[in-house]
Formats: structure tokens, C-alpha cells, sequence
């Protein structure tokens, strides 16, 4: 259903009116209006009242896969010489996402008034980011938007690549922990509680097991109340922690030092740094304006204050590897190449190679964790359910060696 606007207006006689209109776009009820003699004052569309679900849901984050979509569609439409216009009508269409779909209708309205794609793109940050605007504009200017847009398919593609390994390996030990904790808290209320009344009726000293085993039982059951607003006071506490700018370069401190999971992530960190720099030098961007928008890209504030550091001394004239040696964070393969790069005029095609190295570095870090991930949790998932079964099991022996 196309969108309903209000709108003031004077008619031939000079009489004032008001009304209602359904149209496309704005403009186009403005000409329908103008076509039927009236001279439009004022036009607004009529904001539909949305329940709870279709608001959360229309407010939802733009994911990285959205984004590959769209630059796949946009890519093709634009290879096959359509109009900027008519390609965002085809895209609004399409859309599946309610936030992407409103943000393209916008988009079209201002290409439309007279803006150029790439500042109709950066008024919306939360969708576009600043890497997306600037290879846009990069393309506008140099006559290559096809070129830069297939660039850029086919950079989210391998990012969303990297997310869906990362993610494999961090889902797997999540679940076995859930699973592992609701099966102790079934165990340790609904189990323990029946053999509380025979360990009583004994009368015999409980083994310590059994004892500590007997004490969670009766605070779950009395005190889960408690236990659920400590845990949402922790989580709302580790959020505005990681809200601050200290918190979030601690935490961030943090992954990369964890075994098995900070490796694996630092190879994430530096093929995405390694892409990024390597499709916005290749699309004409200068490295100091490029190392601007990949301190954003990395996702890690390590990382992103080491660049800042790098890109004040290449300001000031310093080579870009000079400042990265200096850093022990980037691995010396990746400041030779860098380097090279650099004295051979090449830089796009070194950084291109060392994120090629580092997709595959991580590939085997994420086959590495699981294989480690895996026997470590089911030892804990063992260990815990063990100590439950031996703190049941030792009263009742000692109970039997009484008769």
C-alpha cells in the first residue's frame, strides 16, 4: 500500500483546502495535486500508528548481510545502464528490511531534489558507514560507481565470510554452557531436594560434597530472586562499562588476551584492516583519509588508537610501516609487506595478499579453537555432573554401612 500524505493547498478560485492524497513519494502526490489545478502549500506523509513488534522491528540495526544484498542488487542494476532513479525504485521493492527499505525511499528523494548518491548515502550513518560513502563517492567521481559497487559486494560477501566463522566457533561453546547450566539447575532443584529427607532421617555427618551440594539447592530455591537481579545488575553494569571510553579499550585489552579466542580474533582484526586500507587505496582514497575510516572498521579500540598514533606520523611525512614496526600488536609479515608495498608503489596489492594470508590464518584458528573448545567444555559439563552424583551417592553408602 503506497503511503497516504496530508496536504494544504490553494485551488484555481483562490480557496484554501486540505486534504488527503495517496501516492508513491511525495513529489509525485505535489504533481498529481498541481495536474488536478491546485497549487500545494504544505505536503506531509501521515505517520500510521505501529504497534510494539513492527516498531522494534523497523528500528532493527541493518546487518552486514542487508548491506551485501543491496550491493549485489545495486551493482547489477547499475552494470545494466539503469537510471540512479529507477534503480532505487527497483530496490525499494526489494528490500526486505524495513529500516533499509525506509532509508532508500529517502535516499531516491534526494537524488531526485538534486544531491549526489554518495551525499545522499552519509545522512545515514547507521546504514551506510563511512567506508560505504566514501568508495561511492570515489566511484561518482571517477566515473566507475559499477566498478566501486561490485568492490564492495564483494568485500561485505568476504566479511560476512569471516563473521560466520568467528561465529561458529564462539556458538558452540555457548550452547554447551547454557545447556550445561539449566541441566545443573534441574539437577540441584528438582533432583537433590528428594534425597534431602533420607540424609535428615539418617542422622549421620553429610560429607562436605554433599553439604555444599544441599546449600546451592535450598539458595536456588529460596534465594532465585536475588541470583537473577545479581546477574542483570552485573550485565547493566558490564554495559555501561563498555559504553565508556575506558571500558571499552579495557574489554577490548581483554579478548585479545584470552587463549585460543584473543589469536583468533587479532586475525580477524587484521584481515578486515588489511581489506579495508587495500579497496579505499584502490578506489583513489589518500592513506591518511583511508586510515581515518578503517580506525572505525577494525572494531577492536586497540587497534583503532594504534592507528590514529600511525596516521599522526605519516601526517607528518613518517612512512606508514615506520610507526606499525614500532607497534607489537601488527606481526612483522604484515609490516614487511607493508613496506614493500610502500617502495614498490604497489601498497593496494601487498595489503590485498596479507588478507588473503590472514583469511586463511583464520580459518585454522577457528578449526584450532573448536577442536580445543570442545573436549575442554565437555571435561567441565562432566566434572560438574559428576560432582553432583558423588555428593548424592556418598551418604547413601555411608548410610547403607549402617545396616
Amino acid at each position: 500500500m503506497a503511503p497516504i500524505y496530508e496536504y494544504e493547498a490553494i485551488s484555481r478560485g483562490g480557496e484554501r483546502v486540505a486534504g488527503r492524497i495517496e501516492a508513491d513519494r511525495s513529489n509525485i502526490a505535489a504533481k498529481q495535486l498541481k495536474e488536478s489545478g491546485y497549487y500545494v502549500t504544505s505536503i506531509k506523509e501521515v505517520q500510521e500508528k505501529k504497534d510494539l513488534g513492527s516498531v522494534l522491528k523497523a528500528s532493527g540495526r541493518v546487518k552486514t548481510k542487508d548491506l551485501t544484498i543491496f550491493s549485489h542488487q545495486f551493482a547489477a542494476m547499475i552494470d545494466a545502464g539503469i537510471s540512479l532513479v529507477d534503480a532505487f525504485n527497483i530496490l525499494y521493492e526489494e528490500a526486505e528490511h524495513p529500516k533499509l527499505k525506509e532509508v532508500i525511499r529517502e535516499i531516491q528523494e534526494d537524488i531526485e531534489t538534486g544531491s549526489s548518491l554518495s551525499d545522499a548515502m552519509s545522512r545515514h550513518p547507521k546504514v551506510f558507514p563511512e567506508l560505504y560513502c566514501q568508495l561511492v563517492r570515489a566511484g561518482e567521481t571517477g566515473g566507475v560507481l559499477n566498478t566501486v559497487l561490485n568492490q564492495l559486494a564483494a568485500h561485505y560477501d568476504k566479511q560476512e565470510e569471516i563473521n560466520g566463522k568467528v561465529k561458529s566457533a564462539l556458538y558452540y561453546p555457548i550452547t554447551i554452557l547454557v545447556i550445561a547450566v539449566f541441566v545443573v539447575i534441574f539437577l540441584v532443584v528438582k533432583i537433590v531436594p528428594t534425597f534431602v529427607g533420607m540424609f535428615n532421617s539418617s542422622g549421620a555427618a553429610l560429607p562436605l560434597p554433599t553439604r555444599i551440594l544441599l546449600g546451592a539447592s535450598d539458595f536456588l530455591q529460596t534465594y532465585w530472586w536475588a541470583l537473577l537481579l545479581g546477574i542483570g545488575g552485573l550485565l547493566a553494569i558490564f554495559y555501561s562499562y563498555r559504553q565508556t571510553s575506558s571500558g571499552e579499550l579495557q574489554l577490548d585489552k581483554l579478548i585479545l588476551k584470552i587463549p585460543v579466542i584473543g589469536n583468533m580474533m587479532q586475525k580477524v582484526i587484521l584481515s578486515r584492516f588489511s581489506s579495508t586500507l587495500a579497496i579505499l587505496l584502490g578506489s583513489g582514497v589518500d592513506l591518511i583519509s583511508s586510515l581515518n575510516i578503517v580506525e572505525d572498521v577494525v572494531g577492536n579500540k586497540v587497534y583503532a588508537n594504534a592507528l590514529i598514533e600511525a596516521r599522526g606520523q605519516v601526517r607528518e611525512g613518517v612512512s606508514f610501516s615506520r610507526p606499525l614496526a614500532n607497534m607489537p600488536i601488527f606481526p612483522s609479515i604484515l609490516v614487511q609487506m607493508v613496506k614493500i608495498g610502500e617502495e614498490s608503489g604497489n601498497l593496494e596489492m601487498m595489503l590485498n595478499k596479507v588478507s588473503n594470508f590472514y583469511d586463511r590464518e583464520v580459518g585454522n584458528a577457528v578449526e584450532a579453537s573448536i577442536s580445543l573448545i570442545e573436549p575442554l567444555m565437555i571435561v567441565f559439563l562432566a566434572g560438574v555432573v559428576g560432582f553432583i552424583v558423588i555428593s548424592i551417592v556418598l551418604p547413601m553408602f555411608e548410610m547403607f554401612q549402617q545396616f
